[in-house]
C-alpha cells in the first residue's frame, strides 16, 4: 500500500483521489447515475442504504436489494468524469457497471417517459478513444442486457431497445441551436440521423468502452426526457427516473447474486 502519492498513481493508503470512499471493498455491481441527486432517489429501491461520501461530482452509497449488495455512485456529466468513476470503482471491487440516466430520443415513437435498454453505443466521444480504437459500435455486455430485460418483466415495466450516440457536447453537439450557430446545429442533427442513432447522451460510450477494456460487465438503462423529432420535453421526470432506478436495482441484485455464485 502506497505511503505517498505519485504522479503516475495518485492513490494513497488504498484511497482514490476522486471517488469518496473509506477504502472498503465495494459491492460487485454499481449503478452509475450522472446526477448526484439520483443517488438519493435510489434509496427508495434499496434497503439499509449508507451514504459513504461526497467529493466533487461523485456521491457514493451502498445498500441492498433482495439481500444482495448494490453500490450507487454518480459520475457527473460527460466522458472524463465517467472514466474516473469507472477506473476507481473498478479498483475498489466493482465488476459490473450499469449506467442509469436520461437521454433525448430521435424517433417520434420513443416518447418522453419511455424507459430504454441500450443495446449498443455509437462512437463519437473523446475519452472512449483511449480505451477502444476504431469506429465500430460497442455492444452492451449480453449478461447485463439480459438482466435488465428480465428485471423489467419482474417489475412490470417494459424496455425499448435503442442505439445511443454519446458525444462531448450538450448544446451544438446534440443539435441545439444557439445564436449564430443555427446552421452548425442543423448539420449536426442530420449527422446523427444518418448514423442511425435512436438517442443521444453523454456517458454511455465511455461506460461501455472503459468497462470493456478493464474486463468488466456493463450496460445502460435510460429514461427518455425529450424527443428531438417532436420537440417534446418531459418537465417533471422524477416518476420515470424512480421507475428506472427500481428496475436497475432489481437487475443489479440478480447480477450480484450471479457474481457470488460464480465465486464458489
Amino acid at each position: 500500500m502506497a505511503s505517498a502519492r505519485t504522479a503516475g498513481d495518485p492513490w494513497l493508503n488504498g484511497l482514490p483521489p476522486h471517488v469518496p470512499t473509506d477504502g472498503r471493498v465495494l459491492p460487485s455491481v454499481c449503478l452509475l447515475p450522472g446526477d448526484p441527486g439520483r443517488v438519493d432517489m435510489a434509496t427508495d429501491s434499496l434497503d439499509d442504504f449508507e451514504l459513504i461520501g461526497n467529493r466533487r461530482e461523485y456521491r457514493l452509497g451502498v445498500g441492498a436489494r433482495n439481500g444482495q449488495p448494490v453500490a450507487v455512485c454518480s459520475t457527473g456529466i460527460g466522458g472524463p468524469s465517467t472514466e474516473i468513476a469507472i477506473v476507481e470503482l473498478s479498483r475498489l471491487g466493482v465488476s459490473t457497471f450499469i449506467r442509469v440516466g436520461g437521454m433525448g430520443a430521435i424517433p417520434a415513437e420513443v416518447r418522453p417517459g419511455t424507459i430504454t435498454n441500450v443495446e449498443r453505443a455509437l462512437r463519437d466521444g473523446g475519452t472512449a478513444r483511449f480505451y477502444a480504437d476504431g469506429d465500430e459500435p460497442i455492444p452492451a455486455h449480453p449478461e447485463v442486457l439480459a438482466a435488465l430485460n428480465a428485471a423489467a418483466t419482474r417489475t412490470g415495466d417494459s424496455l425499448t431497445p435503442i442505439t445511443v450516440l454519446s458525444c462531448d457536447s450538450y448544446y451544438v453537439g446534440e443539435g441545439r441551436s444557439l445564436p449564430g450557430l443555427e446552421a452548425a446545429a442543423a448539420r449536426r442533427l442530420e449527422q446523427v440521423d444518418a448514423l442511425g442513432a435512436d438517442a443521444m447522451d453523454m456517458e454511455c460510450e465511455t461506460v461501455f468502452a472503459v468497462a470493456r477494456a478493464l474486463g468488466r460487465r456493463y450496460g445502460a438503462v435510460l429514461a427518455t426526457h425529450g424527443n428531438r423529432t417532436t420537440d417534446e420535453w418531459l418537465e417533471d421526470y422524477e416518476d420515470v427516473q424512480r421507475r428506472m432506478l427500481d428496475l436497475a436495482c432489481d437487475a443489479a441484485a440478480s447480477l450480484s447474486a450471479e457474481s457470488l455464485r460464480a465465486a464458489f
